[in-house]
């Protein structure tokens, strides 16, 4: 099994972030599982982070090209699934539109597994324009009523100061934290690291539980669901919706859509 993992950082600016992936990948993936780790291109985000510029619906749509048109590669290369590897959800519903294998995301996967142990969830993030943004995700997914609490870091972080929080992570550590407290005292009975390099660093750290609340691992949930999405599709025990959801385009229209318009042809 090959899985299409999508970031939406540029991994080689966060070397201890790809490098933290693949440890993990290693680690958690099942037999015979490979994962493929895939950022978007050096120079997406210029001298800004991703958490910046995801804050403006102009450039989220901007990353969610730059997402569809790398995913939509998987299939023809031979990929079991894509795996979108956040939480801002970029291109999820035009990536499933346009590909036949299973595509997951972290807030979806980690949303379904969180109903799943705990009446409700608490989501932790990385400043409070990134909690916005996961609100909208959440309501996406008609899931608010089993959301206790979504908090931000305080003070804010992006990924960068994560980056180097892997060297120097106590500060991290205290504010992730005093938020995740926050959503506990909420009534969250399990804790969401809702961004990819914040999850990593709670791994890297060790932060399991707190106060007899499970500390969700999201980078390793979503690829356990992945998994089990592949094994559902090979297995014809599910298949993605066409009729509402996700229709894909029919092969006649796209052939007419891929068609210049010639010489002769009606007006």
């Amino acid at each position: 099994m090959r899985i299409w993992h999508q970031s939406v950082t540029e991994l080689e600016a966060l070397p201890h972030y790809a490098d933290s992936l693949s440890r993990r990948f290693a680690a958690v993936a099942g037999p015979g599982v490979e994962v493929v780790l895939h950022g978007v291109p050096i120079g997406t985000y210029g001298s800004s982070s991703p958490a910046q510029a995801l804050e403006y619906p102009r450039e989220r749509s901007r990353i969610a090209d730059v997402v569809l048109a790398q995913v939509e590669r998987a299939e023809a290369e031979g990929f079991d699934a894509v795996m979108i590897a956040s939480f801002a959800e970029p291109a999820l519903r035009e990536a499933r539109a346009a590909l036949d294998i299973p595509v997951t995301s972290m807030m979806e996967s980690c949303l379904l597994a969180g109903c799943s142990v705990a009446p409700l969830i608490g989501i932790v993030t990385i400043s409070p324009a990134g909690a916005r943004m996961l609100r909208e995700g959440v309501d996406r997914h008609q899931l608010n009523a089993r959301v206790a609490e979504l908090v931000s870091l305080d003070p804010a972080f992006n990924e960068f100061d994560l980056q180097r929080a892997f060297d120097e992570p106590d500060k991290v550590r205290a504010a992730f934290e005093i938020a995740a407290r926050k959503a506990i005292e909420a009534g969250a009975d399990v804790i969401v690291p809702g961004e990819g390099v914040l999850n990593e660093l709670a791994a890297h750290l060790g932060i399991r539980e707190l106060d007899r609340v499970a500390v969700m691992d999201a980078t390793a949930l979503t690829l356990t669901h992945t998994e089990m999405l592949v094994r559902a599709y090979q297995g014809s025990m599910l298949r993605t919706g066409r009729r509402w959801g996700y229709p894909k385009v029919p092969a006649d229209l796209r052939h007419s859509l891929d068609t210049p318009r010639g010489k002769g042809m009606r007006q």
